[in-house]
């Protein structure tokens, strides 16, 4: 009779025992699906990294930045903003956590904009936006790392033109057009041989630069002269650059990648907003 008792009273104990490592595994978060962006550093930082969107099986989101270069002791915040970086957007979607210098990793989970508006993770993948993170949690005027993410994504179709020197010596280049997921395209100029301050007005003018004379129909963010330590030999070197979003050309008139391709037209840079000195020229598109 006693040994009858002993098997009724630890069969529930092991019934309950069983319930709770079932609860355990179910409240467990798995990542459902996840994508990878990678940070690209911004005026020679020193930081760079990945970020990382991910859809929670608890059907909340997460952004998991992972960054390189940091230094102990100190914090960066970071943001989802709307619109693309080289449009430089100032609305902020979403206030991501504090990353800690000593680790460089934050993970923010959310199923909403900061305004509360709900985002699904199909939602977050095509949405007009960029990551940056700034240089710390005091100064959030200096951006240290930046990626276009969703819709302002690039793709691996480009075109690369050269810019030949005109009437400053040694002032040359390239400029490269990439394309964006949604069809329009981020302009990318690299020169040397530009003063080491100042900024040089670019613009997309219409026929072909035998001829010179064609009206301006793209104009371009300035481009900046900033000193940068050569790759290869270490030096330092002065270097011309800029990033411009292409969507429409300045009458308001759709510009995409496509049509970059097909254009007939030439680029001019000008030494200065006050002095229209032509330093650099090139023909792109169908010329």
């Amino acid at each position: 009779m006693k040994t009858f008792f002993k098997v009724l009273i630890l069969m529930p104990l092991v019934l309950i025992s069983s319930c709770r490592s079932d609860d355990a595994e179910t409240d467990q978060v798995t990542d459902l699906a996840s994508k990878t962006y990678t940070l690209n550093t911004v005026d020679n930082s020193g930081i760079s990294g990945t970020v990382r969107f991910i859809k929670n099986s608890n059907f909340t989101l997460s952004i998991e930045l992972r960054l390189l270069g940091t230094v102990n002791n100190n914090y960066h915040s970071g943001f989802l903003y709307m619109d693309n970086a080289a449009n430089d957007g100032e609305d902020v979607a979403i206030t991501l956590d504090v990353v800690d210098g000593d680790t460089g990793m934050s993970t923010t989970v959310f199923t909403s904009l900061d305004d509360d508006t709900p985002i699904s993770y199909e939602e977050l993948l095509n949405f007009d936006g960029y990551i940056e993170v700034k240089s710390n949690d005091v100064n959030l005027n200096t951006p240290v790392a930046n990626v276009d993410i969703g819709q302002n994504e690039l793709t691996t179709n480009q075109v690369t033109y050269n810019l030949e020197e005109r009437n400053l010596n040694n002032a040359s280049g390239i400029v490269t057009f990439k394309e964006r997921l949604n069809g329009e395209a981020l302009a990318i100029f690299s020169l040397t041989g530009t003063p080491a301050s100042g900024e040089h007005p670019a613009f997309i003018r219409s026929g072909n630069m035998a001829a010179a004379s064609g009206a301006t129909i793209f104009t371009f963010n300035n481009i900046k002269g900033i000193t940068v330590v050569n790759e290869t030999s270490g030096l330092n070197e002065t270097r011309g650059v800029s990033q411009t979003n292409v969507a429409e050309l300045d009458n308001g008139t759709a510009f995409m990648y496509s049509d970059v391709i097909a254009v007939d037209g030439y680029i001019d840079v000008e030494l200065s907003t006050t002095n229209t000195l032509l330093i650099a020229q090139g023909n792109i598109g169908s010329n």
